[in-house]
């Protein structure tokens, strides 16, 4: 049957208003216009399949967080801010699970057919990943690691390639790529030699073509972390961040007025910052109050073209 007729779509209309908008229930629709139960079920599927209905499924939003997205927007050339609503006595690993939530949301609709996500690695990443589904089909999706392996024992849970495996494995028949090789190399040679590979060529040469980047946000302010000192071990850890260098992305550091510092390790694999700002969407992901003044400095890099942060963080942002 098709919903063409005037009288059809009236019906269709009609009994949508009824269910959606005055909160009627089936039974009792069916009652008030003598149509069988199971016909208004079949027709409220068609009034969604022909588009008289239309049902979005979003994260709750507030006005004060509107207009913390539109100053960071406006302040900062951003495409998009999205500002978590946290609960005053919410810890970090709180704020991580709230995050994820709409970071999932915008992942579902940015993710389209013959797509490449890129991804950084860290325990903000390893939440959105366990966080995600896909939530509509989508076809010739490649996944591929932004940045190697840890120099130290960084739990196999926040590595970019064990994420990359986590994210492909909630895309169906999605393409996974991987980067054998560790984030520092001390020989240029030895690079070279491992980029070398047919399977990290494939990684590499993916770089130039990715439409969504996922990358967490790291601090100068939280170099005490477990995951951090696993990640770099003390004498990388020591490398990152110095004169003023407050914030780092893919390994590569920037002061809070966005300038970019050369790193001590001058053979770094992953994609550079340069590389990363011609991907055409980069999502930077963050909570935490101390990595403040790092999100600053990564939005005045021009490094994200959506940031995701909670309301905290917004706040303090604005008065930056």
């Amino acid at each position: 049957m098709t919903y063409s007729n005037s009288k059809q779509i009236e019906r269709l209309i009609q009994i949508s208003e009824l269910y959606y908008e005055q909160n009627y229930s089936q039974k009792q629709i069916s009652e008030m216009l003598h149509i069988h139960r199971t016909e208004i079920s079949r027709l409220l599927k068609a009034a969604r399949q022909v588009g008289v209905v239309k049902i979005s499924v979003a994260p709750p939003i507030n006005q004060e967080n509107i207009e913390l997205a539109n100053f960071i927007c406006q302040n900062f050339n951003l495409r998009k801010a999205i500002i978590v609503p946290t609960e005053n006595n919410s810890n970090y690993a709180d704020d991580l699970e709230s995050i994820s939530v709409y970071t999932n949301s915008l992942l579902n609709e940015l993710i389209k057919d013959n797509c490449a996500i890129g991804m950084s690695w860290g325990e903000t990443i390893k939440k959105v990943v366990e966080n995600f589904f896909l939530s509509k089909k989508a076809k010739n999706i490649s996944v591929v690691p932004l940045i190697g392996s840890p120099m130290g024992k960084l739990d196999i849970s926040c590595q970019a390639n064990h994420l990359v495996h986590q994210m492909s494995s909630k895309i169906p028949d999605s393409k996974l790529f991987s980067l054998d090789s560790p984030v520092f190399i001390n020989s240029e040679k030895i690079m070279r030699e491992i980029l070398s590979t047919e399977t990290n060529r494939s990684t590499v040469r993916l770089w130039q073509k990715i439409n969504i980047a996922i990358v967490g946000i790291g601090s100068a302010k939280m170099v005490d972390n477990y995951n951090w000192h696993a990640f770099y071990q003390k004498e990388g850890s020591a490398g990152i961040y110095q004169n003023s260098m407050v914030g780092d992305v893919l390994s590569q550091s920037f002061s809070v007025e966005g300038d970019e510092y050369q790193e001590i390790y001058p053979n770094l694999v992953g994609a550079s910052l340069s590389q990363l700002r011609k991907m055409e969407t980069v999502i930077g992901v963050a909570a935490g109050e101390r990595k403040t003044e790092a999100i600053v400095g990564g939005l005045r890099a021009n490094l994200f073209d959506v940031l995701i942060t909670t309301d905290k963080v917004a706040r303090k942002i604005r008065l930056a």
